[in-house]
């Protein structure tokens, strides 16, 4: 379906630098969806497919059970653009108790803003995540505690794929002027929509 199928996400988001403070951090969403290319920055799935609605995440969480946060709730360089499903997976969990230490090697969570978030999962040939290495106790963690192993975060993988190709496929037949030739792309077109239908139907139907 792609030819980088098993890269878990193309780019790895970077926050900009020298954000000017706001008052609120729910005042930097539109910069946070801008600096995490309009995605998840846990799972990467694409806001432009909303199942559910895009949140701001903390990252170090700032009611956590056994420690007092001190990282100020408007800290833009502690947020996350995040869809809901992994948001509220991840709620207050942070197993080190420490601020300044986001793992311990086998259980806490990356910032996704870190090439080593991207490097740590690999996509399946069904676009579901997985640890690129199947021995990374740390890797099995965040995809454990954030649920990365949901059925929709695959199925969002398809429905971008699909849709792309679909946009690849109309701009040949626009060039086409062999009636046979452009019948035979249209035939094409149309069972991929009529895919992209199915995949979009079982979002829907899994995640009501």
């Amino acid at each position: 379906m792609s030819e980088n199928i098993n890269l878990f996400r193309i780019e790895t988001p970077t926050r900009r630098e020298d954000r000017a403070v706001c008052e609120h951090y729910s005042s930097y969403r539109k910069t946070l969806r801008e600096d995490f290319n309009y995605r998840c920055g846990y799972c990467d799935d694409h806001d432009s497919y909303r199942i559910r609605s895009y949140t701001i995440d903390h990252f170090v969480p700032q009611n956590p059970s056994n420690f007092k946060c001190t990282i100020a709730p408007n800290f833009y360089y502690n947020l996350v653009y995040a869809c809901r499903y992994c948001n509220e997976a991840k709620t207050n969990k942070w197993p080190t108790n420490d601020e300044k230490t986001p793992h311990n090697g086998k259980e806490g969570f990356i910032d996704p803003v870190n090439q080593e978030y991207t490097d740590l999962y690999k996509r399946n040939s069904e676009g579901r995540i997985e640890p690129a290495n199947a021995d990374d106790d740390l890797a099995k963690y965040i995809i454990e505690e954030l649920k990365l192993w949901k059925p929709v975060h695959e199925r969002m993988w398809k429905l971008e794929k699909v849709d792309a190709q679909i946009s690849k496929m109309e701009e040949r037949i626009k060039a086409v002027i062999d009636t046979d030739l452009r019948k035979e792309l249209e035939a094409i077109r149309n069972e991929l929509s009529n895919t992209w239908r199915e995949i979009q139907k079982g979002i829907f139907t899994e995640n009501a």
